[in-house]
């Protein structure tokens, strides 16, 4: 495979990714360092198989089915060294898998947190289970 780490992911981290023979290139090692997501993904479509970024925006600016490349997005929980290094093994399993047009996520994905109730007051009462509704009385039928 032939792949891209884009800006945001620390150039240091670019030999880790090339487990499996891969070709991998920094954009900084391409010229490419700077450029808008467009300018990116036009100059590395049909050269690279894969770009690989921290940009959680990417895939909803751009229109993936004009570049032919797949895009593996690493969403650790912060974009630095320590927590990209853990994911780094399944961004390249998924060299293999990610569809191109496409953004394959790997690491957090947002979960909805559940609103909770404020706590009560301390010295109040638990708030009394809600009533159950009964069953209405059939109408009285005079006429």
């Amino acid at each position: 495979m032939r792949v891209v780490i884009d800006e945001d992911i620390p150039a240091s981290l670019t030999p880790r990714f090339r487990i499996g023979g891969h070709t991998v290139n920094h954009v900084e090692d391409i010229g490419l360092k700077g450029k808008h997501n467009g300018v990116l993904l036009a100059a590395i479509s049909g050269s690279a198989d894969i770009l690989v970024t921290g940009d959680t925006n990417l895939g909803h600016q751009q229109d993936l089915k004009k570049f032919d490349l797949a895009v593996i997005l690493v969403r650790p929980s912060r974009l630095v060294v320590d927590q990209i290094v853990p994911l780094i093994p399944d961004v390249i399993a998924a060299f293999t898998t990610a569809k191109r047009h496409a953004v394959t996520t790997i690491g957090k994905r947002k979960v909805p947190r559940p609103k909770l109730k404020p706590p009560a007051p301390p010295g109040s009462k638990p708030a009394a289970p809600p009533r159950k509704p009964t069953p209405k009385e059939p109408a009285s039928g005079r006429g």
